[in-house]
């Protein structure tokens, strides 16, 4: 396809190795600064089908560096808008839209994927990944990067697990996007790394078994040996505490300017839709409904997952109760 002719002419690709990208199915989980970027690298590629998995909408400070968005997808849901986006950028392929929170149940419909990326922004998350990934024995590249510095590594049945890597750390204890910031060039630096090494493992090349460090600030790229730990809980003793969690009912204070997650029940929309008619703005969307006043806006999925605009958990629970009411 002409498409695809000047990836095919690489010796690293070939028309052969194309067809294995035109046949790979792949998730990435999270949307954002760095997953919107590899999704628009993989999809331009040929990956034959993607699923693109985030539970989180579009905010304005987003556009900065998440390069599928606009100001005009504010409040809208991330996996939705940048399946709508790549659709249009590449009909050729498969993409689905998971608005979901990804957890100890919903991780399970990855089970037929042959590649997962890591493009979140919490530690819980990849270490569920890596429960996942190590009892079903699949592969997957974790990206991350904060400041101006950024990390990827790519784990596989024979090398060494997340947790023979990482740690699990208290809470407070790592630094985020909101409270030291992130340079947009490095997100998009850490996501063509992944891409390239996601490309390596989908066509049966050898890809960098190190974690690999990059400050883009001053160009400084190095990379450490890792080693499996003998006594590791998840890939020597095969505990896998993450994957058997279940889902917490609390508010969750998301990554991102004021927004918090609630759980709830599984909503009636069309009722709730009359009811908030009466108080606000009020749209209903495929994915449920978007709503807006002068205190605060939110989210509700189909699912009853809430993002709310708030300042605390207490707050956002306050008008959760307040303006859904169950």
């Amino acid at each position: 396809m002409e498409r695809y002719s000047r990836q095919e002419i690489l010796k690293e690709i070939g028309k052969k190795r194309q067809g294995m990208l035109e046949k790979a199915s792949v998730a990435i989980i999270g949307i954002g600064a760095i997953g919107s970027v590899t999704a628009s690298l993989l999809a331009r590629a040929g990956i034959g089908k993607i699923v693109l998995i985030d539970r989180d909408i579009v905010e304005e400070h987003n556009v900065q560096r998440q390069m599928l968005f606009t100001e005009e997808d504010r409040v809208k849901p991330k996996a939705a808008q940048a399946m709508a986006y790549l659709q249009k950028v590449n009909k050729t392929i498969h993409i689905e839209a998971d608005t979901r929170e990804l957890n100890a149940e919903t991780i399970h419909t990855l089970k037929n994927y042959d590649l997962m990326l890591d493009c979140t922004d919490n530690m819980e998350t990849r270490f569920l990944i890596n429960d996942f990934c190590t009892k079903y024995r699949k592969q997957w590249i974790h990206a991350s990067a904060i400041a101006t510095k950024a990390r990827c590594v790519v784990i596989t049945p024979e090398t060494p697990c997340f947790r023979c890597i990482f740690k699990p750390a208290k809470p407070g204890s790592l630094e985020t996007c909101d409270t030291t910031g992130v340079l947009n060039t490095i997100t998009t630096a850490i996501a063509s790394i992944q891409c390239t090494e996601a490309i390596k493992v989908l066509t049966e090349q050898q890809y960098i078994k190190e974690l690999l460090l990059y400050d883009i600030w001053k160009q400084d790229l190095t990379t450490i040996r890792t080693k499996k730990k003998k006594d590791c809980l998840c890939c020597a003793k095969k505990e896998f505490t993450f994957l058997a969690a279940k889902a917490s009912s609390e508010a969750t204070k998301l990554c991102g300017q004021g927004r918090v997650q609630v759980r709830g029940s599984t909503p009636n929309i069309t009722a709730l839709l009359k009811r908030l008619e009466k108080c606000g703005r009020v749209k209903q969307t495929k994915y449920g409904l978007v709503f807006e006043a002068n205190e605060t806006n939110f989210f509700l999925f189909t699912d009853g997952r809430c993002l709310i605009k708030a300042r605390t958990t207490e707050e956002a629970k306050s008008l959760y109760s307040k303006y859904i009411g169950y």
